[in-house]
């Protein structure tokens, strides 16, 4: 299994629904209560997508991306528009120390919030609470962020544009010739998670 610094084109992603998951285990007390607890610590994303009447270059560049990948072997970078930005998302980090941090958001309501780790970028620039950039690098593909200095005592955030590493669900994908120049395909995605080795992410709420 590989992670191919390869971003879906535009053409076919478009065409995608999906979003977060989440697992809860469930447990039903003898008085009618219930007690609910979540097993994984991040959420994972999954995408399906049914092309009607495509075009025989969306249909190639598929077919084409799927055999490069193996099928479900090999994962790549999907864009999800429904959320790929993030804007002065505060940012832990080993105040002075040079250890590189993992980038990640945070998703609020009311008192809770949720950390997701981000680890495919497209770019993302790191600076303090009054706007002074810290200079550095950023690993596209891991999320990690690498300072040329050592982490100031100051409050740090992070901005920018992200995707998700993901992988096709089957390794068998149909097309369905309709007519000439018209065809249907259906495509499932779901998110590869990398190892963090970081330690700079925050634990999310739990009540």
């Amino acid at each position: 299994m590989a992670f191919l610094n390869a971003v879906l084109d535009e053409v076919v992603s478009y065409g995608f629904e999906g979003g977060p998951e989440y697992k809860t285990g469930e447990t039903g007390l003898s008085n009618g209560l219930q007690i609910r607890d979540s097993e994984w610590i991040y959420p994972r994303h999954r995408y399906s997508a049914m092309f009607e009447n495509i075009e025989e270059e969306a249909r190639d560049y598929l077919i084409e991306v799927f055999h490069a990948c193996r099928g479900k072997r090999h994962a790549f970078k999907f864009k999800d528009y429904n959320d790929f930005k993030a804007d002065r998302e505060p940012l832990q980090v080993p105040q002075g120390t040079t250890n590189p941090v993992q980038l990640y958001r945070t998703y609020r309501f009311g008192e809770a919030y949720t950390i997701r780790p981000i680890q495919a970028v497209a770019f993302a620039s790191v600076y303090t609470e009054s706007g002074e950039a810290i200079t550095g690098t950023v690993d596209s593909e891991t999320g990690m962020f690498y300072p040329d200095a050592a982490w100031p005592t100051a409050p740090l955030y992070w901005s920018g544009e992200f995707y998700v590493w993901v992988h096709f669900t089957d390794d068998y994908n149909a097309v369905t010739i309709n007519s000439w120049r018209n065809h249907t395909a259906t495509v499932e995605l779901e998110e590869d998670k990398r190892e963090i080795v970081a330690n700079n992410m925050p634990m999310s709420w739990e009540e």
